[in-house]
């Protein structure tokens, strides 16, 4: 028997096995899973109301709320594609994207008119952009709000099981990359990349029915979009957070028993800075994932520590669903091997997942902790393709594996270690320097708050590596302070020739640092 694979599949189970389980917790309001799947139902009623077909493209512009995660279900059972966009692009960039994915439908947040009012109008959206708030200003162009949408629309009629409008290689959701290093690229995940990357995440990691999820890091993005499909179908309940407010972490941790959360390392800073952290009640939470970028030096035991609970990386990407690599973390380890797979590496490829290390000529290099190269990826989660870009999908793809681009060394047991991107090698001189170690250095620095290592141009070496500075409150480190702390704690050679110090970091929409724009700014 074939029934076709579908994220949608798990909203189905929630509905028949947890109707009255909390479904989504959002801004003082809550719902169950019934209430849950009837908006979702609505939802999609209206949308085949306004003409969306399958294959359209519904794009969403707004902060974390139960409204995205309804359209992460209603959207797609009706064969449309979904398509979240990052609150902090650019009028520029999401201009760029519309004009690249052709979207039929904005819902969007009236704080980001702004940002689409320049051609909205003349885009394929035009008569079906709608606000996901009331707004009395809003332009003449919104339409109704969204949830007038609903209000006007019904529950769809139930559905013969397993029957859908689409095929299981047809796009489901569309992910667009930040666009540091070029135009943003579409990232076209289908229905069963979705449906097979929830099953490998629920056989890595421990998720319960009981399961308390907090929504930090947005929906729209890498860290953030694949926890919807498999907490709803393991009948889980979503906590939303509008936008990121350290305390208000705690807060939501302590009222709503939260049980676990992803996070970037920028945000746990800011938790782990606050001098009220132990006034919370947060014996609840069990898991934390890092992820999004590298994290500091130190951060790991600190965070176990203050948060008393398992504390741990995760590896991934837009263009893998995002999941590809956990530590397996049961729960008779012992401790010095618990400490080396959270604290020391990125974890293991999950099932269905194949990783390969690639040399300088396509060689698969041994998996020795040593040798480093690109990291190469085959799996049921990797993307379907860019959407109309055939050639940088070929390139991406060649030989039959996912080129990442980050360069890694494997374990001899299969764990992941993470060195560097290749976009973000320092060749200084002839030789490869790591941005990241680097890094890991200057974060070992008790009066260092965050830092990017960049290469700047130098006419001598080609590159040198300099580091851009935020400091923590009171500290007064100067530039040279920070340049002999490297020379004092690494090799000559790959220890920082400058050092400049700044009030902020340019960041994305999660606050994770982002190293093109500084290597524009100060390289």
């Amino acid at each position: 028997m074939n029934i076709t694979l579908t994220p949608i599949r798990f909203l189905e189970r929630a509905l028949t096995v947890f109707p009255r389980r909390t479904a989504v917790v959002c801004g003082g309001q809550r719902w169950s899973y019934a209430q849950f799947g009837q908006r979702v139902e609505r939802l999609s009623d209206a949308l085949v109301g306004l003409g969306i077909k399958p294959g359209d493209r519904v794009a969403f512009l707004g902060y974390n709320c139960h409204r995205l995660l309804e359209c992460y279900f209603g959207v797609p059972q009706i064969g449309a594609v979904l398509l979240p966009l990052n609150i902090r692009l650019s009028p520029e960039d999401l201009e760029y994207i519309f004009q690249d994915a052709q979207p039929a439908a904005l819902l969007v947040h009236p704080n980001l008119v702004d940002k689409v009012a320049s051609f909205v109008e003349n885009s394929s959206a035009a008569g079906r952009v709608f606000l996901l708030e009331e707004d009395e200003n809003a332009p003449a162009w919104c339409g109704a709000t969204y949830d007038e949408l609903l209000e006007q629309s019904a529950p769809r009629p139930p559905a013969e099981p397993f029957t859908f409008p689409f095929e299981e290689d047809d796009p489901a959701e569309l992910f667009y990359t930040s666009g540091t290093t070029g135009p943003p690229k579409g990232v076209l995940l289908t229905h069963r990349n979705l449906y097979l990357h929830a099953l490998t995440a629920m056989a890595s990691m421990p998720i319960y029915e009981t399961d308390v999820q907090l929504h930090l890091i947005p929906l729209f993005h890498v860290n953030g979009w694949g926890v919807p499909h498999y907490l709803v179908g393991k009948g889980g309940c979503h906590v939303m957070q509008k936008q990121f407010d350290a305390e208000g972490v705690l807060r939501l941790v302590q009222e709503e028993s939260v049980t676990r959360f992803y996070i970037v390392p920028t945000m746990l800073t800011a938790i782990l800075e606050l001098p009220n952290l132990g006034e919370y009640d947060l014996s609840s939470l069990r898991d934390v994932l890092i992820g999004g970028a590298p994290a500091p030096t130190g951060m790991f035991p600190r965070a176990e520590e203050a948060l008393d609970c398992t504390v741990h990386g995760g590896f991934g990407m837009s263009e893998t669903c995002p999941l590809i690599a956990l530590p397996e973390l049961p729960p008779d380890l012992d401790q010095e091997t618990l400490r080396h797979r959270c604290h020391e590496t990125w974890g293991f490829p999950l099932c269905g997942v194949t990783f390969k290390v690639s040399g300088p000529q396509g060689e698969a290099l041994p998996w020795d902790g040593e040798s480093v190269g690109e990291l190469l990826v085959r799996g049921d989660m990797v993307m379907k393709g860019y959407l109309n870009k055939p050639e940088d999908t070929a390139e991406s793809m060649e030989g039959g594996w996912y080129h990442t681009g980050d360069l890694v060394a494997m374990g001899e047991d299969g764990s992941l270690y993470i060195k560097d991107r290749l976009k973000e090698i320092i060749i200084s001189g002839g030789e490869n320097i790591s941005s990241l170690e680097i890094e890991k250095v200057l974060y070992s620095h008790p009066d260092i708050l965050e830092c990017a290592v960049i290469g700047k141009k130098d006419d001598r070496w080609g590159e040198v590596p300099k580091a851009v500075v935020m400091l923590k409150p009171g500290a007064s480190l100067t530039a040279k302070d920070i340049v002999d702390f490297t020379r004092d704690n690494m090799a000559h050679f790959k220890a920082l020739r400058e050092a400049e110090v700044v009030q902020d970091l340019p960041r994305g929409g999660t606050g994770k640092i982002l190293k093109q724009q500084i290597k524009k700014l100060y390289g």
